[in-house]
């Protein structure tokens, strides 16, 4: 028997109540009726709306970079790497566009600011493992040395500002021909000429 936790519950019901309602507007006691759970128990586990929106921001964050860092692991290549991290971003926002809505609407809420840390955090990590391969990459001669910043714009910039136009579909939809053609214009940029 696969019983689900009261936390677990929480961050579920607070995914679709903010899904729907917004962050603004949402309270919680919208979140703690949703999950079907007493006040003692909603704030036990999150005594405020901005510490379970955190939360939930910061486990759909580790989510999605899991997803694109498989796509490095191992002794992965160059041009299958850069490919790979496309086509998992590609993957994760169609495969979740629940996930992906939440992860771009939290993160622009003002009351999560003092979350900022945990989430630098976060990046830092999959920043670092990134930017190790990334190097080893450039050191066996097969990708162009760029400073990371650029080498992220280049690579992922095309497919993030298609991303709204894939969210608003229902459901998701990335032609193959798209799919492509991003992975082909995000090696191309940074394979070593």
């Amino acid at each position: 028997m696969n019983t689900v936790s009261t936390r677990d519950k929480l961050l579920e019901a607070a995914s679709r109540v903010f899904l729907a309602e917004g962050y603004e507007a949402t309270t919680m006691d919208f979140i703690r009726a949703e999950a079907g759970v007493s006040n003692g128990s909603l704030y036990h586990h999150f005594p405020t709306k901005a510490q379970l929106a955190g939360t939930l921001y910061e486990s759909l964050l580790r989510d999605f970079q899991q997803s694109l860092l498989k796509a490095i692991s191992g002794k992965t290549g160059a041009e299958a790497g850069v490919r790979g991290l496309v086509r998992a971003y590609v993957r994760w926002v169609v495969a979740h566009p629940d996930r992906a809505r939440l992860l771009h609407r939290l993160r622009r809420s003002s009351d999560l600011a003092d979350m900022e840390a945990a989430w630098s955090s976060l990046n830092q990590e999959a920043s670092d493992i990134l930017r190790e391969w990334i190097a080893r990459m450039v050191a066996a001669g097969e990708m162009q040395r760029f400073p990371f910043s650029l080498w992220m714009a280049l690579v992922f910039s095309p497919a993030f500002a298609l991303t709204p136009q894939w969210l608003n579909q229902t459901p998701p939809s990335v032609p193959q021909a798209v799919r492509l053609a991003l992975e082909d214009a995000a090696w191309r940029a940074v394979a070593e000429t």
